[in-house]
């Protein structure tokens, strides 16, 4: 039996490889630097769960995904700015983005609404599935979640 394909999307690989030592094989995890390449793989079969980190700046700018020209108002013109806001944010983008294809999986982002839980529940309408990951949370705890049916 094949253990659970689980999508990692994120720019480094800190949580891959963190994740491949301590699941001793029990997931297949494989990685996503960017939503482009998270959308590729999505295409190409369906996904137990997904682990999304939040912030993107090791990322091309070119490769960042988002409301390119709402966000370029918003920061008055200021490209820096914007592509600054867009690397910071940039999972909240992925979320969105990869919303329709991620409807029946559980993704877990990188970020503890535990403050902000009126967030959470707006991108639930979009991602029913979407859970935040508190903070000190050990990554014991995350592959379990990824994990859990």
């Amino acid at each position: 039996m094949r253990p659970p394909r689980i999508l990692v999307i994120e720019d480094g690989f800190e949580y891959t490889r963190a994740l491949e030592r301590i699941s001793a094989g029990t997931a297949e995890l494989v990685r996503a630097g960017d939503a482009g390449e998270a959308r590729a793989l999505l295409e190409n079969g369906p996904f137990h769960a997904v682990l999304l980190d939040v912030v993107f700046d090791r990322t091309a700018p070119e490769l960042l995904v988002g409301r390119d020209q709402e966000l370029m108002a918003r920061f008055g013109g200021d490209r820096e700015r914007a592509t600054d806001h867009l690397a910071r944010q940039q999972g909240f983008f992925i979320a969105d983005a990869l919303a329709p294809r991620l409807v029946e999986t559980r993704v877990l982002m990188a970020y503890d609404f535990s403050g902000d839980p009126d967030r959470l529940e707006a991108l639930r309408e979009r991602l029913p599935g979407l859970e935040g990951i508190r903070e000190g949370t050990g990554l014991d705890d995350v592959l379990a979640r990824l994990l859990a049916d």
